[in-house]
Order: structure tokens, then sequence, then C-alpha cells
């Protein structure tokens, strides 16, 4: 069993990528139904609560430490605050494939925010960055309509990201992992965005049950599916290995607006993706690698 788990924890990663990548069809979608960015992060947050909630007492009841508490607030203002509020406001200015896109520079952050972390850093991590970068900026069409303050946004969402990832990798209180640590980063997130949605006048919700619908889902599988089991994958196989292996979330949503809208595939795009998937090849292959070499030297 011990054999299988870091393959549960790339499993895990790569669906949660999957998942993330879709993300632009359901914000786009909600955005024509006049919710904006702000309230978008604050309805994924609160309309998974009850559901979460249930799935805790479940799971053992929603008892958890200061100290848990604490962390887990800390960890959830960067990845389910911060960080969507400024991938969804990117949408607002580029094509959502090219911000997820720019949003995905944080592999390098993070194998960088490791090594000042003093984290032993592999030779093929650090290879497998600089493989997945070069997909990544193969990925950018340079004739497209290129908004400087979208790439801003979308760049900082990386960073915010990479600390997220980071933050999570290095959680302490792993007895909340789970349902637990998820409903209250989405708690303290919803409070969060509720106030900072009243003082800046952002908050508008849907105004149809289509639209009403739409977020229910979009918040379910985002906040129980896609979150979960990036959590679930980044505490079997870390930081560095979860956030390169996320790189299938731009190739899937650069895929989806290609079926759903209307955009073209061309050899740029092909290249870019091919180099991206080999670069989370080689990072899960090594990692396995070098799994076997460990288990034989305790034989």
């Amino acid at each position: 069993m011990e054999r299988r788990t870091p393959w549960l924890g790339y499993l895990c990663v790569i669906l949660s990528a999957v998942i993330f990548g879709c993300m632009p069809l359901g914000a786009n979608f909600l955005y024509a139904q006049g919710v904006t960015p702000m309230s978008l992060v604050f309805l994924r947050n609160l309309l998974s609560l009850p559901v979460l909630a249930l799935l805790c007492q479940k799971q053992g009841g929603l008892r958890i430490s200061r100290g848990a508490l604490l962390e887990t607030s800390l960890t959830g203002f960067f990845g389910c605050c911060i960080t969507p509020i400024l991938l969804f406001s990117s949408y607002c200015y580029l094509a959502s494939g090219m911000a997820t896109v720019f949003h995905f520079a944080y592999p390098v952050i993070v194998v960088l925010g490791g090594l000042v972390l003093r984290e032993r850093v592999q030779k093929k991590a650090l290879f497998c960055a600089v493989l997945c970068s070069l997909g990544i900026l193969l990925l950018i069409d340079p004739s497209g309509a290129v908004d400087p303050l979208g790439v801003a946004l979308a760049l900082t969402s990386g960073v915010t990201y990479a600390v997220y990832i980071l933050l999570l990798a290095h959680f302490r209180h792993r007895e909340v992992m789970g349902f637990r640590m998820t409903f209250y980063m989405a708690l303290i997130s919803a409070v969060c965005m509720f106030f900072l949605c009243l003082f800046s006048h952002q908050l508008c919700l849907p105004q149809t049950l289509a639209g009403w619908l739409a977020a229910l889902a979009f918040s379910l599988t985002i906040c129980i599916g896609a979150v979960m089991l990036f959590q679930k994958g980044t505490f079997l196989i870390g930081a560095q290995r979860a956030a390169i292996l996320s790189t299938f979330e731009p190739i899937t949503s650069i895929f989806v607006g290609i079926l759903f809208l209307n955009e073209t595939l061309t050899p740029r795009i092909l290249l870019g993706s091919a180099i991206t998937l080999v670069a989370g090849v080689f990072i899960t292959l090594g990692g396995k690698k070098d799994e076997d070499k460990e288990e034989a030297a305790k034989d």
C-alpha cells in the first residue's frame, strides 16, 4: 500500500488541476448573470459550508484547536480568498486560457521558495520547473491582445498560490486535514469576503434560479472536489511535485476554450502543452525512482 500512496497523490493533484481548468466556464457564465469576481469568491466559499459541515460530522465533528484554526486561517486566506480574487478578476481582462497560463508561473516560485526555506531541492525538480516554464511561455499567443492589468493580476495570483502551496505542504496540524480543514478555510474566507464585498460595494448575487444553481455547482465542485483533492495530493507528494503536476490546469483551460469558446488550436499550443506534460511526467517518474531507491536501501 505504501508504494501506491505517492501515485494516489499524483492522481489527486492531476484530477484537481483538470477541475480547476474547467473553472473559467462557470465563472464566465456567472459573470453574465451579474456576479462580480469578489462575489463569486464569496459564493464559492459560502455555498459549500452546509455540505462540508455534514461531511465533518461524519468524519468526527467540527472541533479544532486554536493553533490549528490560526494555521488554517492563514492557509485559507491565501488559497481560498486572495488567490481566487486575483485570478477571477484577471478573467475580465484576459482570455481565460491565457489568464490561467500566466497564473502558472508559480511552479518556479514554489521551487525557489523551497530553496529559501532550506528544503533539499533536487536538480530534477529544478529542471522540470524550467521545462514547465518553457512550455507555459510557448502557450502564450504573442499575437493576442494582452492587457497589462490582466497580466499583473494573473501573475500575482500565481505568487499568492505559491505561498498557499508552501503553507499547505508545511501544515503542522495534520489531524484536521480533510473536510474539517476545508470547512474552516471556506468559513473564514466567506466571512472575510462578505465584509470585503460590502465595503467595496461588490456584493452582486445571481438574479435567476439558473444563476443560483450554477453558483452552487461551482462551489461544490471547486471546494469539495478540486480543493480537497489538491490538499490530499500535496500532503502525499509535497509542494514541488504538486505545483508542477498542477500545470495540467492551463492545458485543460486551453482545450476547454477550444471546445467551448471557439478558440483555435495552433502548433505553438500543441508544442507548449506537450512540453508541460513532459515536465509533469518527468517529476512523477523521478519521484517514483527515488522512492524505489529508498525502499531498496531500507531492505
